[in-house]
């Protein structure tokens, strides 16, 4: 025994020194690269953001962590969907990485136990399934995830694990597993050490360029003692390996300088290792566990004397199910029989691992658990849900729908109103989403389950909303009628395909295969194996209407999982048609493309098929085939190489049917490989990249690219659709659910004279009159609607110290409101604080912008407010803004100075929805708004008026204490005008629910009245018109009343102020 150890010891040893060199390399991917000479400078966007739909589901973690000391502060880390943090026990949760991190994959997080300000993250996860992203390396943050740096080991790619020593948050151990995909590997891969806080990093434990570390467990009552996993396994596009001879548990008594391998002391498991997952007990520190996977006896494994000997506890399977997906095992920091073990269930022992219980979490595939040291009740943990908190162990736990980081797949849109959004959540379910809302936001009523499941492409019924077809994996395809919640079954060949290599198959549909309804037909659904399958009823039979559309090599299509647990879900199925597309302007132009990199296409409705695959294109994966909608013969392709280790952005376009293509990259960054490209349906030659980090645009058919990030998070981009209609780019994340960017018009008309001009006024899009308020706050769960009513874009070449103004005129040549540059709606002037410092290029939403660049102003459709009440105002049910615009034809007029520059025409058109409302019904609800308004108008200036008088004879009063006479005359008057005041408004009310006390006035009536009437679209009825002759009546008798007191015996009161009393105009 002692000899062996001796011997691994020095042969580890020799290993480590060999490599020993310190590490600190350069970011790799993303938006990090910007592009020489764009098209159009960042200045001409600036204005323009993406707004985040949702939907509000949490998607799939492998990192998380929290600190003894902060009972309610916890950190996710997302895989595509960066770093949240909650300080409220998992009730809400705000992502602070997005600023900072250029990928959005995180594989591991650590909070410093000696300081909760002190933060590592490291990128790209290490549960290798097929839809995984690589990382950059690591982050750091010193200010609780404040602001974060970039630390080195960038070409790490997927770091399983990060162990920070318990009183010294300079050291640090990582566990990098290196390049995972394809074959070749990399020598940053290993366990890698710092003792300066990631300033520099020393490689002190790796095995060979196809081995990475994977889990690191350090003894927290002597963290010279280091356990460190090693895993051997790579995944490429037709197989996924776990376990080889570089697989092993190593341990280090020293902080991690030198090693020792502990894998084959006595009880360890013989034969070929896989994945291992290892953890010290905090309350004995000579108790050790390891979830092993074996080629013949893997199992959780226990110590009892530090790793010398060791002795498998358990053997059961729902333990280690899948074990490159899973195998994690945490230690119980105060009962040494105490063990978690982590896997499709959440697993607890209290016997020391003989037998255990499962605890039920609110999501299933767990792969990370953090336990408060001081208080093992109190738990975050990490399953494809996200991150789920409790402080009870388990019998209870936060919600995961908290947070959009949703991994989709797919997006397909609908043509209703408001249109709707289509996804598919990994390991969750599909779902429709709305577009936008008539509420404060999207929230969870507003999207709902869909046909299909967690991988699948959807198509929705264009005749009937309620019916959508959906795919997931394994050949599964469904029709569903959510009116009638019912599914029907209707796959091309029925017959499950699970646990099977991808040869014994009949059809081999992938993963995502797609399920595309024709544009010209909406009777005819395709979808896609190695065949293109044809049905014209629905589903109920089906036609083959291509030969195998792929390289078809049968040596790429065996079982797949490595050479200890075989895992065949379709993920790795191979030689599939992964895209296919009919040309929306030719009916039976077909398109495919394959997922070994073979394009063929159709100009006879699938009788033939013509193979027209770029001379030279190497095996690669056609993620997306976009067929033009300007040009029949134009067609783009987005393809991907990065399951080959090859991340390099590929797009190529062709004019002429695929006889030849060009590929069209020029400003991408090298890294930066592209998912998707999609094509503007209503502007030839713009073009739209999603890619590994983000999206870019060309408006030159692909000749060059520029970033077109703007607010968007660095996450993965797997689909894009542009809504033709509404004129949305629709934008699907693999970590951060839908993001769409409503503006596309302003991109349409961008050009090199508007980015030259000194002043320049975009055409506004049509404004529905429909929508909520665009409302968005950290840590809500609610999706973010476009902005409600009229939004004007405009650039300026510099900054302008002239006013400008926005003049905002009816369809009658009225103005309705004007805006400006130098003062609010309120009239209160825009200036710089004397006395402290302002947000730059902070602007009032009601003060027009001045910036050079793209600036922007809403228009909310609202006519001038109603005049307030001086003082306390409380009304029910009622309000004093004006009335809404209705549809028609409106003007936006910009000035500069004295000049007019500008003049756009715009539509304000009616939801279209409401068929049975006419413009005469709308002109019959504004008027009787406007007017009832209007006499609520004057209602509160005469308050106003009648406070004024009281003051000004107060004053007077006070001066004239002995005049008797005038005293008792003012004091009638005062009590004659509080009558009048008393029955306008409800004086006595000084909180919002008083009016449940002191009943309403008539100015509350009035506005109540109009509220009514402004509710929904359509012609009042008769009553409210009844009703408000009745209180307009109430209201000048009390205005013929007052006018009765000012005019009446006081003259010689009133002399003296006579020129402010004045006629009352109704």
């Amino acid at each position: 025994m002692k000899a062996r150890k001796l011997f691994y010891s020095v042969f580890t040893c020799l290993i480590v020194s060999f490599f020993v060199a310190d590490i600190s390399s350069a970011q790799i991917f993303g938006h990090g690269e910007e592009t020489e000479s764009p098209t159009y400078k960042k200045e001409l966007f600036n204005d323009l953001n993406y707004r985040n739909i949702g939907p509000y589901r949490g998607g799939r973690s492998v990192a998380v962590s929290g600190h003894a000391s902060q009972p309610y502060t916890f950190y996710t880390g997302f895989a595509g969907g960066g770093v949240f943090k909650t300080t409220d026990g998992g009730s809400s949760w705000i992502n602070i990485s997005d600023d900072f991190f250029k990928t959005g994959s995180v594989g591991a997080i650590s909070v410093a136990p000696s300081d909760p300000n002190v933060i590592y993250a490291g990128m790209g996860e290490t549960d290798i399934r097929g839809n995984m992203s690589a990382g950059d390396g690591m982050y750091k943050s010193t200010d609780a995830g404040k602001t974060w740096k970039h630390i080195g080991l960038g070409e790490s790619q997927f770091i399983g694990d990060i162990e920070v020593h318990p009183s010294n948050d300079e050291i640090v151990w990582v566990a990098a597993m290196g390049q995972i995909f394809g074959m070749d590997g990399n020598e940053e891969r290993g366990v890698f050490k710092s003792t300066d806080g990631g300033a520099t990093w020393k490689k002190v434990l790796f095995r060979n360029n196809k081995t990475g570390a994977v889990d690191i467990a350090v003894d927290p009552n002597n963290p010279r003692i280091i356990f460190a996993a090693l895993w051997e396994a790579y995944r490429n596009p037709w197989e996924m390996s776990s376990g080889g001879e570089g697989s092993g548990l190593f341990r280090s008594k020293d902080g991690g300088e030198t090693w020792e391998e502990i894998s084959k002391f006595p009880g360890m498991p013989k034969g070929l290792l896989g994945k291992i997952g290892v953890a010290v007990s905090p309350a004995n520190s000579n108790r050790v566990w390891a979830i092993i996977e074996n080629q013949n006896g893997g199992g959780l494994f226990r110590s009892e004397n530090g790793g010398d000997t060791w002795r498998r506890i358990s053997a059961d399977r729902n333990l280690r199910q899948r074990a490159w997906y899973y195998s994690k095992v945490i230690a119980d920091p105060k009962n040494e029989n105490g063990v978690y073990v982590l896997n499709v269930g959440f697993w607890k022992s209290t016997d020391g691992g003989s037998k255990f219980s499962r605890i039920g979490t609110p999501h299933g595939d767990h792969h990370d658990l953090w336990i408060d040291p001081n208080d093992p009740q109190r738990m975050i943990i990490g399953d494809d849900g996200g991150g789920q908190v409790t402080y009870n162990g388990g019998e209870g736990w936060s919600s995961y729908y908290t947070s959009a980081t949703a991994q989709i797949y797919q997006v397909t849109t609908d043509n209703q109103f408001p249109y709707m959004v289509y996804g598919a959540q990994q390991d969750n379910s599909t779902f429709g989403i709305k577009n936008r809302t008539n509420g404060f936001g999207i929230d969870e009523s507003d999207w709902w389950p869909v046909a299909g499941g967690e991988s699948g492409y959807i198509a929705p019924d264009p005749e009937d909303p309620n019916v959508t077809f959906g795919g997931s994996y394994g050949g599964y395809l469904n029709k569903y009628d959510k009116e009638l919640g019912l599914s029907d079954r209707v796959d091309v060949w029925p017959d499950n395909p699970m646990g099977a290599g991808a040869e014994k198959l009949k059809y081999r549909f992938q993963w995502t295969f797609p399920i595309i309804i024709s544009p010209h037909n909406p009777d005819v659904l395709y979808t896609t194996s190695q065949h293109v399958h044809r049905s014209t009823d629905e589903g109920m039979s089906w036609e083959t209407i291509s030969d195998d559309l792929t390289r078809n090599d049968k040596e790429k299509q065996k079982e797949s999982g490595g050479p200890i647990t075989k895992d065949d879900t379709s993920v790795e199925y191979y030689n599939t048609i992964f895209t296919f597309v009919e040309s929306p302007i030719q009916e039976g132009t077909f398109w495919a493309g394959s997922d070994d990199g073979l394009i063929h296409i159709s100009r006879d409705y699938g009788e033939t098929w013509e193979n027209v695959t770029p001379k030279g294109l190497p095996e690669t994966m056609i993620s997306i085939i976009d067929a033009s909608h300007h040009d029949a013969g134009t067609a783009y392709f987005a393809a991907t190489r990065y399951k080959f280790n090859d991340f390099a952005p590929m797009i190529y376009k062709t004019t002429n049917y695929g006889k030849s293509w060009t590929k069209i990259t020029k400003g991408i960054p090298a890294m930066d490989f592209t998912r998707v490209v999609r094509e503007d349906p209503n502007k030839k030659g713009l073009l739209y990249a999603g890619t590994e980090t983000g999206v870019y645009i060309s408006f030159d058919a692909g000749e060059n690219w520029q970033d077109l990030q703007l607010n968007l998070p660095a996450v993965p981009v797997t689909d894009m659709a542009v809504h033709k209609r509404d004129k949305d780019l629709v934008v699907a994340t693999q970590g951060r659910s839908f993001w769409i960017l409503d503006d596309l018009p302003v991109l349409h008309q961008m050009s090199d004279q508007i980015a030259k001009a000194e002043n320049h006024l975009f055409q506004p899009e049509r404004t529905y009159l429909f929508g909520g308020p665009s409302f968005s706050r950290p840590g809500s769960t609610v999706g973010q609607n476009p902005e409600r009513g009229a939004v004007f874009f405009y650039t300026l070449k510099d900054e302008i110290e002239e006013e400008i103004k926005l003049e905002i005129i009816d369809p009658a040549g009225n103005t309705i409101r004007t805006y400006s540059s130098i003062k609010d709606d309120n009239d209160r002037p825009v200036r710089e604080s004397s006395t402290f410092y302002e947000e730059e290029d902070r602007t009032r939403p009601s003060v027009v912008a001045n910036q050079p660049g793209l600036n922007k102003f809403v228009w909310g459709l609202d006519y001038p407010d109603v005049t307030r009440i001086d003082g306390t105002q409380i009304l029910w049910a009622g309000n004093t803004s004006g009335p809404s615009a209705i549809p028609g034809t409106y003007t936006v007029k910009m000035h500069i100075g004295d000049e007019v520059v500008a003049e756009r025409n715009f539509e304000v058109v009616k939801d279209p929805r409401l068929e049975n409302v006419s413009q005469e019904d709308f002109v019959a609800q504004f008027e009787l708004v406007k007017t009832i308004k209007a006499k609520l108008d004057t209602t509160h200036k005469t308050i106003n008026r009648i406070r004024e008088v009281r003051k000004e004879i107060n004053e007077m009063m006070a001066e004239a204490k002995d005049n008797k006479e005038l005293q008792e005359k003012a004091k009638t008057m005062l009590e004659a005008m509080s009558e009048v005041e008393n029955e306008l408004m409800q004086t006595k009310a000084e909180a919002t629910q008083d009016v449940l006390n002191f009943e309403i006035k008539l100015n509350n009536k009035l506005a109540a009245l109009a509220s009514t009437v402004a509710t929904g679209y359509g012609r009042p009825t008769k009553q409210q018109y009844a009703v408000y002759e009745d209180l307009a009546g109430k209201v000048d008798a009390q205005f013929k009343r007052l006018q009765a007191v000012w005019d009446g015996e006081y003259e010689n009161i009133i002399q003296e102020f006579e020129s402010k009393g004045g006629k009352i105009e109704n």
